[in-house]
């Protein structure tokens, strides 16, 4: 992902911080656990300084027998004190990866590279960097799938079909759930739809905290913000370098979630935008997700045919029904 290069200098400089303070925090809890057993500290010393031993030993050895000796005894030696560390260990109730707790990315240690190549934690440090704080930021942090509450939801008013409300948000709340759970494993795009306060950005919020936390990168914004950012990229092409760069960005994300579309002011441009995300995006199998109090129909009519029908063609539509949730909450104080 390109960056502008003094951003990304910055980002590598807080995540070097970052992995300085990390590295002494697990040094800080290694020598508190060793220094509690005593014989932690004597195995964790013998191994690393066996394997030096060991090197001398085998240059200085004779013949290959010897050589062969030397490596099977310091394999046998090494098994036995991993052993002895491993039971300690249990006694202790940890393990290894015990000391690794104090690292925010397990993945690359807060290094924000693993194999050299950037972890989708440093990946999304970028986007946040670039593109200051996200709609995921504002919201509330209760706004999780285990906090999800469906009693809000009439169980007896009914649809045309004869589902309610409550129903019908318990199968949208599973298709979502399972979504965010197998995001990187099914590839799917949702166009979540229904009238204000029925619970679309708690689902979309709900969405971008699950997918974060397995360790992808997400773009989640409003649509107005979106096309607004896109415009005045498009008016600063003098700026050769980053002239593409958020469109770039809205590209290749893991996942893009554009909230409240329809809200934005509708332009010839924002609609040719608009089509070019979703079928770039899904020409090369990235997940989208929308949310819209529009119906299909009106998406058609602000947005084109050929929106719609590559909408229909690729995404599942799921339909909020029911009251104002906001209201309700609101009465019940």
């Amino acid at each position: 992902m390109g960056m502008k290069t003094e951003i990304y200098r910055s980002a590598l400089r807080d995540f070097d911080s970052m992995k300085t303070a990390s590295d002494a925090k697990r040094r800080e809890l290694k020598n508190r656990i060793f220094a509690e057993n005593p014989r932690l500290f004597e195995i964790e010393k013998e191994i690393n300084t066996s394997g030096a031993d060991a090197a001398l030993k085998t240059l200085t050895a004779g013949t290959p027998e010897k050589r062969a000796e030397i490596k099977r005894r310091l394999e046998e030696r090494m098994a036995a004190l991993s052993e002895e560390k491993e039971s300690i260990y249990r006694e202790l109730g940890i393990t290894e990866e015990y000391f690794d707790s104090v690292y925010k990315c397990k993945k690359c240690k807060d290094s924000g590279f693993v194999d050299g190549k950037e972890c989708t934690c440093f990946r999304q440090y970028l986007i946040q960097k670039a593109y200051g704080r996200s709609l995921l930021n504002e919201v509330s942090e209760d706004e999780r799938f285990d906090t999800f509450d469906p009693g809000y939801y009439s169980k007896t008013e009914t649809d045309r079909h004869g589902v309610t409300p409550y129903e019908n948000m318990r199968m949208i709340f599973k298709t979502c759930l399972r979504f965010a759970e197998r995001f990187g494993e099914e590839y799917k795009n949702l166009l979540i739809m229904g009238k204000t306060g029925l619970g679309k950005t708690f689902l979309c919020n709900s969405i971008a905290r699950m997918v974060l936390d397995r360790g992808f990168t997400v773009i989640y914004i409003s649509a107005g913000r979106l096309f607004k950012t896109l415009q005045d990229e498009q008016f600063n092409r003098n700026e050769d370098e980053e002239a593409t760069q958020f469109y770039d960005d809205v590209l290749t994300a893991d996942l893009l979630i554009i909230d409240d579309l329809g809200t934005e002011f509708s332009t010839t441009l924002v609609n040719a935008q608009f089509f070019n995300i979703i079928n770039e995006r899904m020409t090369n199998r990235r997940p989208t997700v929308v949310s819209t109090n529009l119906a299909p129909d009106r998406i058609k009519e602000q947005y084109s045919d050929r929106v719609l029908s590559r909408m229909t063609d690729g995404f599942e539509f799921l339909t909020l029904t029911g009251e104002d949730i906001r209201m309700i909450k609101r009465f019940k104080r």
